[in-house]
């Protein structure tokens, strides 16, 4: 079935190529989008189409257009993104494999700030909830980042990046209903002050349902609400600066977050936290220019076994520096600190499921990065680059980069890359003690001789823009990994340390082609292959070792084989939208040793449709239908303290006024 889905994704492919041969060679370069610019990849804006590198770009535009009410929906669209929903609230996602709960080889920013959580390394994707139509795109780099962004950027980056306050001008309203998302409601208001600065302010309540469990089909209450407030100021007023400083604050609750305790009094999951970022940018001269970004964030969350609250500050420091024409230098220093409280149950069943020993961490990072882009030939340019850190967990790391791109025509690029990048041990690994659930036997404890997880990757990929309306972008990858973490059994349990090794290898293609003024395509298959193992004097593969869902050799099923997206966007005319989505997911099968709860996943289709009229230029009116074909379906195991769900179809209604 999937070769046959495979061979049918790359047919159409051909066609589109052959098909765009006969479109209009007297467009624009960049009239339909197809070579955005990207800061992500070098913390400086540049051509996507141009870079070294396996990048996307998800505009706002084909966000609205796609009705995801979510960022993790949003998700979805990227080409090489795996997102599988757990439940009402959780999201397993990740680039090139290794999928779990908390996926600890994605990088995930939001307007440059970090929201890789260092307890249990991952993202809590519950509270990050978003204005929808304030994010300006979406960045993906897939492969290794951490040249440039350091540690935890081992399989790739997300950078989601919000729009500045000159666009976001006037009164924006908008509320949607459905069945899942029952209610969520966004207002903005942005204006300008005598200087011309810019500015907005905006909140946002989301009341979103829950899933079903798998096994009975009953309700499994796992629904999630969300509070968030806040604001933007951007200053151009002065010459040749520029100044942004945004914050916000949030709370919210993650219901039934620890089902597995049933005990419907106290299981939800209650957030709160506050940000501000502050951003400075000077041009210095026409060769060089300086960047300090900064921010403040605080987060506490309360569960059944514990208590955590963190603060967060970061310093970030770049000065870009053009030798010659053909010589692109930057280098920065980078410091943060992270102090931490964890207060855990002191009885909970008559057990104490979670202990971290020590309770309080102040945790110390000391970074600094150079790179250098080089023209070679006019037509071959040559990206070396390395980042060093200093951590309070392992000490120093380094982590270089050499990137080649090659340039034979104006409407194509070839290019290759290797690097190093490493995953820092957290919280989870260097000093937890986690119980079974309910009783007083060891599933995992960390260890201070845990090591940082290395990477070597390999990258080779091609673009080509056969003319202005069509462009097809391919990579090829082979991953490379070592000191993976595993469990072994100690006289006190299983013990995190790095006993596992292995290698990841696929192939990425994706396709846009705009049809006409009215009508754009875009299509995508993804292919995935990991093959993991442990040392011979390992212990983790032992199935009998109590509670251990998190084997190494498990991972290798975490992640589909292959995926298919499709797009398609229509204007049927100037007033009425009609959009739809096709997603192909490939099964998870199941692992030995895992219980009857937790087994394969099946391989399933889901397909959105939306239908959107614009019955004036300050309304937009739209209703959408999620997973039209299939009644429910699971996409994700079962994980710590959590049941297995199922997805249903959904429907929603959105209304937005803005003026």
């Amino acid at each position: 079935m999937i070769r046959i889905i495979s061979r049918s994704l790359l047919l159409l492919f051909f066609l589109l190529l052959g098909s765009a041969h006969a479109a209009n060679k007297g467009a624009e370069e960049d009239e339909f989008g197809f070579d955005p610019q990207i800061f992500s990849l070098s913390k400086k804006k540049e051509s996507a189409f141009d870079a070294p590198s396996a990048t996307y770009v998800l505009s706002s535009e084909d966000i609205r257009r796609s009705g995801a009410t979510s960022i993790p929906e949003i998700l979805r669209l990227i080409p090489g993104v795996q997102v599988s929903r757990m439940n009402g609230h959780t999201y397993a996602i990740t680039i090139r494999g290794f999928n779990r709960q908390f996926s600890n080889k994605l990088l995930v920013m939001i307007d440059g700030r970090t929201v890789y959580t260092t307890l249990f390394s991952g993202v809590a994707w519950d509270i990050h909830d978003y204005v929808i139509e304030d994010i300006d795109r979406i960045e993906v780099v897939r492969g290794p980042g951490g040249t440039v962004w350091g540690a935890n950027a081992v399989n790739g980056i997300i950078n989601i990046i919000t729009k500045n306050s000159a666009q976001t001008q006037g009164v924006y309203f908008s509320q949607i209903v459905g069945n899942q998302d029952r209610s969520i409601t966004e207002v903005r208001y942005g204006g300008e002050n005598f200087n011309k600065d810019s500015y907005r302010l905006y909140a946002k309540k989301s009341v979103r349902g829950g899933l079903d469990q798998y096994d009975n089909k009953f309700e499994n209450r796992d629904g999630n609400k969300q509070e968030r407030a806040g604001f933007r100021y951007d200053m151009t007023s002065v010459k040749d600066n520029a100044l942004s400083i945004y914050g916000d604050v949030f709370s919210g609750k993650a219901q039934n977050f620890f089902t597995s305790l049933n005990n419907p009094n106290r299981n939800d999951k209650e957030s709160v936290g506050a940000n501000i970022i502050a951003n400075w940018s000077k041009k210095i001269s026409n060769k060089s220019s300086i960047m300090l970004n900064t921010y403040l964030d605080y987060d506490k969350f309360d569960i059944p076994v514990l208590e955590r609250s963190a603060k967060t500050l970061d310093i970030d420091f770049q000065h870009f520096y053009n030798f010659s024409k053909g010589n692109d230098f930057i280098w920065g220093i980078g410091y943060r600190q992270i102090e931490d409280n964890i207060v855990e149950s002191t009885t909970l069943n008559g057990s104490i499921p979670i202990n971290y020993s020590p309770d309080k961490r102040n945790d110390q990072l000391f970074t600094a990065f150079i790179q250098d882009k080089m023209e070679l030939t006019p037509s071959l340019y040559l990206t070396l680059g390395s980042k060093f850190e200093k951590n309070d967990f392992t000490g120093f790391e380094y982590q270089p980069n050499a990137r080649l791109a090659y340039y034979p025509t104006r409407n194509q690029t070839i290019w290759t890359s290797a690097s190093r990048a490493v995953r820092t041990p957290t919280r989870a690994e260097d000093d937890i003690d986690l119980k079974a659930d309910n009783t007083s036997i060891t599933i995992n404890r960390g260890s201070d001789t845990y090591e940082s997880e290395n990477l070597l990757a390999y990258e080779l990929g091609y673009r080509i823009k056969p003319n202005p309306k069509l462009i097809i972008d391919a990579t090829t990858f082979y991953n490379d990994y070592s000191k993976l973490r595993t469990f072994e059994q100690t006289g006190s349990g299983p013990t995190a340390q790095n006993l596992g090794h292995g290698e990841t290898y696929g192939f990425e293609i994706n396709g846009k082609w705009q049809v006409n003024s009215d009508w754009k395509l875009e299509a995508s298959y993804e292919y995935l292959k990991s093959n993991l193992h442990i040392s011979d004097n390992s212990t983790d593969q032992n199935a009998t070792i109590v509670g251990i869902r998190d084997r190494l050799e498990m991972a290798e099923d975490q992640s589909p084989q292959n995926q298919i997206k499709f797009r398609s966007f229509y204007n049927i005319t100037p007033k009425i939208e009609f959009d739809n989505i096709l997603y192909y997911a490939d099964n998870l099968p199941s692992a030995s040793g895992e219980t009857i709860g937790n087994r394969g996943i099946s391989s399933y289709f889901r397909f959105d449709t939306r239908l959107g009229y614009l019955p004036t230029r300050n309304i937009d009116l739209s209703f959408g239908i999620q997973n039209l074909l299939d009644q429910r379906h699971s996409e994700f195991k079962k994980a710590l303290y959590n049941r297995r769900t199922e997805i249903g179809r959904t429907f929603y209604f959105k209304l937005v006024w803005q003026y």
